[in-house]
């Protein structure tokens, strides 16, 4: 069982579930006048809050970033004045003290791009506008030393622009360039061989297939190899994790549906990959259906798994049709490797309206994507299926997806699943395919003297050693009889 602790200005003995401090460590943001708060926990021991203010200001829409350390105390501030409709697209710590903060058109679509070089121990700031290309879309960022790749599609129409774009003296900005009909799976950056890997797939034409790209601190490829996976499939994403030697693990999802779909981010998952990448060829590709998964069956209903269970009693070929959300960070233990992922959907009402002539007529809304499960699954270092497990997922939607779920490994090689929802964290404790602690909610109590009416936009954090970070929405009611509403970070332990 887990054990928690609420971080104060004095740390307080941990009985078997949590102990409250006398004054949590606390940070609030007021509501009023904010559209949204983002907040970055560095490795470095830095908390950066970013708050995009409501007003827009002549220079653009306004952002502030604050800059707390790990006890949470302000050590500098600075403005940012960016195009409408941008939001934080992706951030990386560099040198201990250097953060690129890049922001971009939602989802990266038309790849127009704000990059930010904050020094976080002097406060310094530089920045440039890229203006992105009408069908480009931006999907990953990969960092060098002295190099910040923009990995996409359609990127070819920023070449001769970015030729003249400089972020600070000897700091390049590359936009490689990839074929039409491209779906790019991952990326890595290996600093230490200052190269970028990229796998990508083309899924359409005479030369579909999976190939590895190296780019060896240029936008041109230097190597570009074509693999071979099993046959009729399409990788849809996937992760590429550093294995022992100059090797690299690439896991992800596939689906079955090769080149017949325009948008190949709209298939459905209905298994996994699990390959190793030596020298820039695969030493293995081998791929599992869900319905190998040993656990698997007890995230789908009742009526689900009385369905799939009569299909393979007649021999019947099962997919399990799910939508995943593949973390992009894998759990290394030993020889073994662990892929998160969560599972989710869409979720839809219908409005009823009238027209001019007054017909009634219904418009789908969209309410957001409800998180329902959490999957893990370990792998062995020749691709083999060792275990998996599952948490189920209670409350959680949200209009954008992002990793909701917190995993993380024990020093007996348990793995850690929790979440935090409306004041509780809510986990799971997982060695291979047994349970160590079945689901438990554990209250946190984030504030003193104040009632707490109503929580939203719930979230759980890794930021260093133990400590992590809750943060999210609350509606307050004071002793004072008076009722406010703020955003708040509180540092917790995990023991």
């Amino acid at each position: 069982m887990i054990r928690i602790l609420i971080i104060g200005v004095f740390l307080l003995n941990v009985n078997v579930f949590f102990a409250q401090s006398s004054n949590p460590m606390r940070i609030e943001i007021i509501e009023k006048g904010v559209e949204n708060v983002v907040g970055i926990p560095l490795e470095n021991k830095t908390l950066l809050i970013l708050t995009h203010k409501e007003k827009r200001a002549p220079k653009g829409e306004h952002w502030v970033i604050n800059i707390y350390n790990s006890v949470f105390f302000k050590v500098g501030n600075q403005n940012l004045y960016l195009p409408r409709e941008f939001e934080l697209f992706n951030y990386k710590l560099m040198n201990d003290s250097i953060v690129y903060l890049v922001f971009a058109e939602k989802d990266g679509y038309n790849s127009s791009v704000m990059i930010y070089r904050l020094n976080v121990r002097t406060n310094i700031i530089r920045h440039t506008y890229i203006k992105g290309a009408r069908k480009a879309r931006l999907l990953y960022l990969e960092y060098l030393k002295d190099k910040i790749f923009l990995i996409g599609n359609n990127m070819d129409g920023l070449q001769e622009q970015l030729k003249e774009i400089y972020l600070t003296k000897g700091i390049e900005i590359i936009a490689p360039n990839f074929p039409e009909y491209t779906n790019i799976i991952a990326s890595y950056s290996n600093i230490a061989a200052n190269k970028v890997i990229v796998m990508s797939s083309i899924y359409r034409g005479s030369n579909m297939g999976v190939f590895y790209n190296e780019f060896n601190g240029q936008d041109n490829i230097s190597i570009k190899n074509q693999l071979h996976e099993a046959d009729n499939i399409s990788l849809i994403d996937g992760s590429l994790v550093e294995s022992k030697g100059h090797a690299l693990f690439f896991m992800g999802t596939f689906n079955y549906e090769r080149g017949k779909i325009k948008d190949i981010n709209k298939l459905v998952r209905v298994g996994t990959f699990f390959a190793k990448i030596v020298d820039g060829h695969f030493a293995f590709f081998k791929t599992n259906k869900f319905s190998d998964f040993t656990n698997l069956f007890s995230t789908l209903s009742y009526k689900d798994q009385v369905r799939v269970k009569e299909n393979i009693k007649k021999g019947k070929n099962v997919d399990l049709n799910f939508r995943l959300l593949i973390h992009k960070e894998a759990i290394k233990q030993g020889e073994i490797y662990v892929l998160t992922a969560e599972t989710y959907y869409p979720e839809y009402h219908y409005e009823n309206n009238f027209d001019s002539r007054g017909y009634m007529y219904q418009t789908q809304v969209f309410d957001g994507y409800r998180t329902n499960n959490c999957i893990v699954a370990a792998f062995n270092e020749n691709g083999r299926l060792v275990w998996d497990n599952y948490m189920h997922v209670d409350n959680i939607r949200s209009y954008r997806l992002h990793e909701n779920i917190l995993t993380f490994a024990e020093k007996d090689s348990s793995i850690v699943l929790a979440y935090y929802d409306n004041g509780k964290i809510k986990s799971k404790v997982v060695k291979g395919n047994e349970i160590v602690y079945k689901k438990s909610e554990d209250r946190v109590e984030t504030v003193l003297n104040e009632n707490i009416l109503y929580e939203s936009n719930s979230l759980i954090q890794y930021w260093y050693d133990n400590f992590f970070i809750l943060s999210g929405y609350q509606t307050l009611y004071g002793r004072d009889g008076k009722k406010r509403k703020v955003f708040y970070f509180n540092l917790i332990s995990f023991e």
